[in-house]
């Protein structure tokens, strides 16, 4: 009989045989010491995330231990439902849309260039650290309207709100600690950028919305926004970028086909976020009673979605545990459904496919360092936080 727990060491470990199970046998799952209910399978998850009668955001397992609770507990677009949430997201979109993502990959196509070179003659560099990650952040820079000048210092901020402790279930003291560090940083910068107001970022957004009665939004509101929109940003994408290399690093024939045919990029990409998306699960709160695979779930009961789960679902995708770039699924899960998809989905799919061109054109036969790779364990947003890779004399130059 399956059994789930998102503490599990199996789950920190490699979750895909225990998501496996749970799509078999117990697709909806009852978390009994939780009184919550688990999604495994990619339907249910699908149109669970686009139901808004019976499904809410607000306060969504807030008080949960399993859940990332400060991040749950801010007033965000990721816990606000409609009308106030599909408000706030019109006026940010522009910031985040197609256009804006069309308008900034110049930008990002020389900040790459600028990092591989930085690095060519090493013959060597770290995917996350080296590479991704401070792409992820500049991108977050200009989006967010964060100074770029402390670059550095925000990536170090997000990654101390994930350490994680062998004893400890969740955020650690010196997590919540960071994570206070993180607000009085972003508190500060408001109140810096309200004595001088510029336009063309979100930021610049958040500072000209007005309250229900017309009052100007409070720097602890417009911060709470920062930080999902920071995290976001930095923690999860170089992640995802480090397995998609190492997946096509897995797989050589699919990785020269992609430097012979630099065409097949974005449905490579589209395989990679399929195949290793690094969030474990968000989830959602009962606000009506609805019965889902069998199961009553009651007004009050969190519902966790196991994305990755979902995305490697037998009965969505064809041979699923096979990692083929040539797949082009209808769906995915990667970027969430309905509502509450993903504002950044367009950035993060320019950052990663132009990562993908020029790391490929620069280094197409790479090596992965496998004994120098580094994962942290966590239950809640998994993937490597160290990942070197050497490339050959015939790459340089």
């Amino acid at each position: 009989m399956v059994h789930y727990d998102p503490y599990m060491p199996e789950i920190i470990e490699d979750p895909h045989a225990v998501y496996a199970q749970l799509r078999a046998e117990a697709p909806v799952y009852y978390l009994e010491r939780f009184d919550a209910w688990v999604f495994a399978r990619f339907e249910d998850i699908w149109n669970a995330s686009q139901d808004n009668v019976h499904f809410s955001v607000r306060n969504s397992t807030a008080e949960r231990p399993f859940l990332e609770r400060e991040l749950a507990s801010l007033e965000v677009l990721s816990t606000m439902d409609p009308p106030s949430h599909t408000t706030l997201r019109k006026q940010l979109f522009p910031r985040f849309g197609p256009g804006a993502a069309k308008k900034l990959e110049p930008r990002v196509r020389a900040w790459v260039r600028e990092c591989i070179e930085r690095h060519r003659e090493e013959g060597r560099i770290d995917a996350v650290d080296e590479l991704a990650q401070p792409i992820a952040v500049r991108v977050a820079c200009a989006v967010g309207g964060f100074p770029v000048a402390d670059a550095d210092q925000l990536v170090e901020m997000v990654r101390a709100t994930f350490v994680r402790a062998a004893d400890h279930e969740g955020t650690t003291e010196a997590g919540v600690e960071a994570r206070e560090t993180m607000r009085s940083y972003l508190f500060d910068l408001v109140r810096e950028r309200r004595k001088a107001p510029q336009q063309g970022d979100a930021l610049g957004v958040l500072l000209e919305l007005r309250d229900e009665e017309g009052r100007e939004y409070a720097p602890e509101r417009i911060a709470q926004h920062l930080t999902l929109l920071l995290v976001g940003a930095t923690e999860t994408f170089p992640k995802a970028f480090a397995s998609g290399l190492l997946r096509l690093w897995e797989h050589g024939d699919q990785r020269r086909e992609c430097v012979a045919d630099p065409a097949l990029i974005p449905g490579a990409l589209q395989e990679i976020l399929r195949y290793d998306m690094p969030t474990q699960w968000l989830g959602r709160t009962a606000i009506q009673p609805i019965e889902v695979g069998g199961k009553q779930i009651q007004p009050g009961q969190p519902v966790l979605f196991l994305y990755p789960s979902g995305n490697r679902d037998e009965r969505e995708f064809d041979e699923p545990e096979r990692f083929d770039i040539h797949r082009a699924p209808d769906r995915i899960l990667t970027f969430g459904h309905g509502t509450h998809r993903c504002l950044g989905a367009f950035m993060a799919q320019m950052e990663g496919r132009v990562l993908l061109e020029e790391t490929l054109k620069a280094f197409p036969e790479y090596e992965v360092l496998e004994d120098e790779l580094y994962r942290p364990r966590t239950e809640f947003v998994q993937g490597y936080q160290r990942f070197p890779i050497q490339f050959r004399a015939s790459s340089q130059g």
